[in-house]
């Protein structure tokens, strides 16, 4: 088995693993409220990976702290957002609207550098926008609180993206992942203490949601991506992420919750829109800003 195909089989288990969280999520923050929630898996993430890669903390360098804050913070935005927003709204359309990151990747990178997205990309995004208004549309009322928020998540995860693939290779893979949890989680603890008290109870759900959520989804998943990705081709891992939003979907029937009528039409499109635009060959490479 080549380093490449070795690559996209982990890339694909993440992808379940991130899929998985979404009705393992909607379950657990019944129980647990969101920012609590976020402060505990994350940090509790980052003390397990940081268990692991202890020694790599001895050379930490300051331009190692910059680049991890300017990663770890929009994906800080992008996680609270998501997970407020995934208590207003279903677990499979929170899914599907998480994915449009790879719908906004090409316009922030469209207005970045003052390109215009090629003919894919803008039915891409065409077909994508049309399919979360369908998805989310509840006859006049449109787009509920919750999608809005998990909307705004998926353009921070879209900043995100685009600042690792900037970024992340000046970094030891293991020493940023866990630079970027201890941000999350660090920062999630002043609204999870300001505004909800960090007052919650910890019950078999919560646990074995913060547990599952934390190892597989957050720890296994963050760490296998930053270190395999580079080893697999750009376009592969863009299409294999696509994935995320399905395996939510098919996940999120265990939980009783179904995509049927509009809310399958829309999906659909999204996910032809973000085939769309992954469907081409790598775009050229800008030059990275030193620190």
């Amino acid at each position: 088995m080549t380093k490449e195909m070795k690559a996209d089989l982990y890339l694909i288990t993440v992808t379940a693993f991130w899929g998985l969280s979404f009705p393992i999520m909607s379950v657990a923050l019944k129980t647990i409220p969101p920012y609590s929630y976020i402060a505990i898996r994350y940090t509790l993430g980052a003390i397990i990976l940081t268990a692991f890669f202890h020694k790599k903390f001895r050379t930490i360098k300051l331009r190692d702290l910059k680049i991890a804050a300017l990663i770890g913070m929009p994906l800080l935005i992008g996680i609270i957002f998501q997970v407020v927003g995934l208590t207003y709204t279903t677990s499979s359309k929170s899914a599907f609207i998480t994915g449009l990151n790879v719908v906004f990747v090409p316009v922030m990178l469209a207005v970045i550098y003052k390109k215009i997205p090629d003919i894919k990309t803008i039915i891409g995004i065409v077909l994508s926008l049309i399919g979360l208004y369908i998805l989310s549309a509840k006859g006049a009322s449109g787009i509920n609180f919750g999608d809005f928020l998990t909307l705004l998540g998926s353009i921070a995860f879209a900043a995100q993206i685009i600042l690792v693939d900037k970024y992340a290779k000046k970094v030891d893979s293991g020493l940023l992942t866990s630079l970027e949890l201890f941000i999350v989680g660090i920062f999630s603890f002043i609204p999870a203490i300001g505004v909800e008290n960090l007052h919650f109870e910890f019950t078999t759900t919560v646990v074995i949601a913060l547990l599952v959520t934390t190892i597989l989804c957050t720890v296994i998943a963050m760490w296998v991506q930053n270190e395999m990705q580079p080893y697999t081709n750009p376009t592969h891992a863009a299409i294999i992420y696509l994935g995320e939003p399905v395996f939510g979907a098919i996940f999120s029937i265990f939980i009783g919750d179904k995509l049927t009528g509009n809310s399958l039409i829309g999906s659909l499109l999204i996910l032809i829109g973000m085939i769309s635009i992954n469907l081409k060959i790598g775009t050229s490479q800008q030059n990275s800003e030193e620190f």
